[in-house]
């Protein structure tokens, strides 16, 4: 890529955002296309998708509308064609599409699980090898991933298995798309303030993660705008050399091991020298 000005980094790009219609995916949508990049929207529901697009077109940005299920191959592959025939190119990919089966481990089903892996690793392999296939002149990969790839956060060990095997691809694509020109990297955003967040989460628990959340560093969640903006840099030409990396925005989870906070009496004494 060819440095632009700023606000100007992707003018003349096409971008693909999986399940762009609402949430994370929108708000990746609106920044990419804030920076000049043609955006291109898939996800399943009709209905959604136009209504995301509306906005976007309303807002002075260029954005279509693709009906599509990303862990069927026939689907993906029908999609890039529609986007290359609408738009003539494709040079950036989000991977964001997914889903979350919340289930102990015991009572976890294989539909469950399959579906799960389907959408949040197999769909982003598919539309990535798709993808790259026609990227003659390069492009940028960016995965969604999530702090969960890195640990069990409450029952959801497919979605865990499912990040984790997603950086994992991340790191696998990088290596093999390298000398095509194509960067692959992954995002893994922390507990982020999104609409579906607003809506799951009961009020007195979400203000609280907001402004007082005990286990984040930086003691609150992360905007969908600072999540957006590590997707921006990295779709951009001032990531030019950065590849098969996964960059978390997390307000500093992962950086703590949390053990220390944890003891009902940590002490600070010295220990007693022996006698």
């Amino acid at each position: 890529m060819t440095s632009r000005e700023p606000g100007d980094q992707l003018a003349g790009r096409v971008a693909l955002i999986t399940g762009g219609a609402r949430g994370l995916g929108l708000g990746f949508a609106q920044a990419l296309a804030a920076d000049g990049a043609t955006v291109a929207l898939l996800g399943r529901d009709r209905g959604r998708l136009e209504t995301a697009v509306r906005e976007l077109r309303a807002a002075g940005h260029r954005a279509s509308a693709h009906v599509g299920d990303v862990s069927r191959e026939h689907d993906v592959d029908r999609i890039i064609d529609e986007v290359i025939a609408a738009h003539r190119t494709l040079d950036v990919v989000v991977n964001n599409a997914g889903v979350v089966d919340e289930a102990p481990f015991l009572e976890i089903t294989q539909r469950g699980w399959d579906n799960v892996l389907g959408i949040n690793l197999t769909g982003p392999f598919l539309v990535t090898q798709r993808a790259a296939r026609r990227m003659p002149n390069g492009g940028s990969v960016i995965n969604i991933a999530s702090i969960d790839a890195h640990g069990a956060d409450g029952p959801y060990a497919s979605y865990v298995a499912a990040k984790a095997g997603l950086i994992g691809l991340t790191k696998a694509a990088a290596v093999e798309l390298a000398p095509r020109g194509i960067r692959v990297n992954s995002v893994s955003p922390g507990w982020s303030l999104t609409d579906m967040a607003v809506e799951s989460v009961p009020s007195a628990m979400l203000e609280q993660m907001r402004s007082d959340f005990a286990r984040v560093p930086m003691r609150r969640m992360v905007s969908v705008g600072e999540v957006a903006a590590a997707v921006r840099f990295l779709a951009s030409s001032a990531a030019a050399g950065i590849t098969g990396v996964d960059l978390p925005v997390d307000g500093g989870t992962l950086a703590n091991l949390y053990i220390l906070e944890t003891l009902d009496n940590p002490g600070t004494d010295e220990p007693e020298a022996e006698p």
